[in-house]
This record gives structure tokens, sequence and C-alpha cells, in this order.
């Protein structure tokens, strides 16, 4: 069977739909087509995977209004669908790596210990996590201790997802995890220690990636929308005017170098700041300090914030942070540049997604 000519990456989430086409060019991702849900997430809010009638209604919607070519779509699993552990293989030979079916079986001996509920009711997955005993080790030497990233779903999750898009008249070719698509689009080759901070209307998810391989990911129901509320509630003020206020703190912060914050600022960005430090903390617990942290990458919705919060998380947390551009490894006519780069951090997972089978 010949290969398809293009793929559709769709991120479904409680805020909206978002979905992009791409077809490869020449080694690289060629931007098909692209399309989103104009309405807000009252339309989807709630157990929206469950409620499989009005999210493939949706869906269907989108993809006929952006023109969708393909019948192979990549979805993803938010991670906090997701139960995600680092679990550790002791005594290993190097060869032993190459033998998939064998470590499955180790680790799922392991794995039933951890998991929230029987493993023959969850679908798991694993990911070797490369650190440089591994990479510098003979194939016959022996490893002491191999760690693996293990993600798991339940059935029925998975289920749900399938029968979505088989009903809008797609086949799911990959059903990947949230923080592996968003490390695709946003991060490539890098290898450094980072953080991936997805920021939606209602609901931030953070992960730490090492290598290129997310290792630790962590998910808040505080979203753009939440803070924007904080600002208004503090200051009495309407969600328009908080609007306002935090487009002018973006150019004040863009003309001088501020060192004191607006108190209901630091109040309505206290939750992020605080999951940052206690995911950083636990990655260090549990990995060691062999690095430190070396950028934050924002993207999402809510991850501009009126120009401000990159510059806000880069003072408070003494870690260079910016907004990334999912787009920028992405082949598209010059004269979308303007819009694509004003919703670019809304497209990270899609773009991701449809990259998988691409680059």
């Amino acid at each position: 069977m010949a290969k398809p000519s293009s793929f559709l990456g769709v991120d479904l989430s409680p805020d909206a739909i978002k979905l992009v086409e791409l077809r490869p060019e020449k080694g690289k991702p060629q931007l098909v087509t692209y399309g989103y849900t104009e309405s807000k997430g009252d339309v989807l809010m709630g157990d929206f995977i469950s409620n499989k009638n009005i999210t493939t209604t949706l869906l269907k919607e989108v993809a006929d209004r952006a023109k969708v070519t393909t019948n192979y779509a990549l979805a993803a699993l938010p991670n906090a669908s997701i139960f995600s552990s680092v679990v550790k293989l002791s005594n290993l030979l190097k060869r032993d790596l190459d033998n998939k079916a064998k470590i499955k079986d180790l680790l799922s001996a392991e794995v039933k210990k951890i998991l929230p509920r029987p493993l023959e009711e969850m679908v798991f997955d694993f990911n070797l996590i490369p650190t440089e005993n591994v990479q510098k080790a003979g194939r016959n030497d022996k490893l002491e201790v191999v760690r693996f990233l293990i993600t798991a779903a339940p059935n029925e999750i998975v289920k749900n997802y399938v029968d979505i898009f088989k009903q809008a008249g797609f086949q799911l070719t990959n059903l990947d995890i949230e923080s592996f698509a968003l490390e695709r689009s946003l991060i490539g080759t890098d290898r450094s220690l980072l953080m991936i901070i997805d920021i939606g209307e209602n609901r931030t998810s953070l992960s730490i990636v090492n290598l290129t391989i997310p290792i630790l990911n962590r998910g808040i129901q505080v979203g753009g929308a939440a803070v924007t509320k904080s600002i208004a509630d503090s200051l009495k003020i309407t969600i328009s005017d908080a609007e306002n206020y935090k487009l002018d703190l973006g150019i004040m912060m863009a003309q001088e170098n501020m060192e004191n914050y607006p108190a209901p600022v630091e109040e309505a960005l206290a939750p992020i700041v605080t999951e940052i430090k206690y995911l950083l903390k636990s990655y260090y617990e549990q990995m060691g300090q062999e690095k430190t942290l070396d950028k934050i990458i924002l993207t999402g919705g809510g991850a501009l914030l009126g120009n401000f919060l990159d510059k806000y998380l880069t003072n408070v947390l003494n870690v260079r942070t910016y907004v990334g551009d999912p787009w920028a490894r992405v082949i598209y006519p010059e004269e979308l540049a303007p819009v694509l780069q004003e919703i670019g951090p809304r497209f990270s997972v899609a773009l991701g997604l449809a990259m998988r089978e691409i680059v």
C-alpha cells in the first residue's frame, strides 16, 4: 500500500478543535490547509471525548471548512488522561534494548505495581530515556540502571478517539501524546534540558524534556482565562479592561527592565509559577542534577498573555523564556505569514502530530 501523500494532525481539547494538514516537500513538511473551531470553550467544555456525537460533528464541520484533502489523521491524548512514570530496570545488557518484546515484558511486571487500574484495562507504551551511561556502553556491556518513560491510557478513552475519527470519516493512523507532539513541533533536535508550557483557555500542561524525550508531565486547571479573571477580580475591572491591562503591561515591560510587578499579576500567575517549581524539583529528585534547566518554551492560546508572560517568567525564574514558533520548520505561502505568526502557538500540538509521519 502506497504511503499517503499528506497527513492531518488534529488537536481535540475542551477549548477548541484545531487541525493542520501537511505533506512532505523535499524532506520538509509543507502546509496544505488548517482549520479551527471559532467558538469558545463552552461548546466543548466537559467530557468532550465521551460526548462523541458532538465532537464528531464539530470535527467534520472544521475539516469541511478547511477543505481537508486526506483521510489519514493523527490525534493526541491529553496529558491529563495519561498515566506516566519513570521506571528503572537493572542489570540489562546493552543489546537487550533492541529486543522490544523482552523489554515490554520486563516493564509490564513493574508497571502492574504502579498503575491506577489493571494493566489489562490500559494501553501502555514506553520510551528509553537516553543517558550518558547508556550511550557510551558497548553492545555487550551490562547496564546497572536503565530508565524508561512509561505512558498508559485507559482502553475506553482510546476506543472513544478511534470511534470519533471513524464516524467523522477519518482513519486514525496514530494516537500520540500531547507532550510528544509539542516536542516535535517546537524543539526539533535540541537536546538540552528544557520545559514546554502549553497554556490553553482553561488548562495548562507542563512538560520537562531532556534529550528530546518528555520525561515528566503535569497539568493544572488554570489557563489564560483564569489569569485574566484573577486580574479583573483583583483590580475590580471588567474582563475586557483586564485584557487591555495585560497588553499595556506587555508594552511597559518591553520598554523598561521591570524588577517589581503589580500584585494582581503575581497573584494571577502564582499557580503556574508554583507548578513550574514543583515539576522541576520532581525531575531533579528522580533524575539527578546533571543538567540545569536551559530554557522554557511557551505555547498554546494563552502563551502570549499580553506579550508579557515570557519576560515575567524569565525574570522571576531566572531562566530564558520565550514563545515557541511551531511553524518555523514548515513550508507555507509567504502571504500567510502574518496570520500564521499570530495564531501560531495555538497550533503546536496539531502541527507536531502531522509532522510525525513526515519528519
